[in-house]
């Protein structure tokens, strides 16, 4: 279910779940974020567990998460902050470019960009996780 290229709006991202690290065994969506603020922090409830999204359930041992978001910002600065365990990055420009690029497999991790924006921007995160401790972090 889901079609793996949308973006949402209205600050609730649409993850696409992938049942292996390289974002090619699509399994289903899941969404994060509310209405009035895109911030989440998901553990996916642990380490080798089943997580169900809206179509197949995966396995928490190994997996990836393509995030996204289209977001309109008034002329600003914003400061963005992203953790992970494993591997994440943060793209502003639909994917051209990655502002945070933390692609390794570590503990849990805070990367922090700052940016001056105006106007709709379609934000990524992805997200792979290579066994431990599973969880990434968004914060505007």
């Amino acid at each position: 279910m889901g079609d793996e290229v949308s973006y949402v709006t209205g600050n609730v991202w649409t993850g696409y779940v992938y049942d292996n690290m390289n974002f090619t065994s699509y399994r289903g969506f899941v969404t994060e974020g509310t209405a009035g603020n895109p911030n989440f922090d998901e553990n996916f409830g642990g380490d080798n567990v089943t997580y169900t999204t809206n179509g197949c359930s995966i396995n928490t041992s190994t997996f990836s998460v393509r995030y996204k978001l289209r977001k309109t910002f008034t002329n600003g600065i914003f400061d963005f902050i992203v953790g992970g365990d494993d591997g994440y990055r943060l793209s502003l420009d639909g994917g051209a470019t990655w502002v945070i690029n933390r692609w390794v497999e570590q503990s849990y991790t805070l990367s922090y960009y700052t940016a001056t924006l105006n106007g709709t921007s379609d934000i990524i995160l992805e997200y792979y996780e290579n066994g431990g401790g599973t969880r990434i972090s968004f914060t505007l």
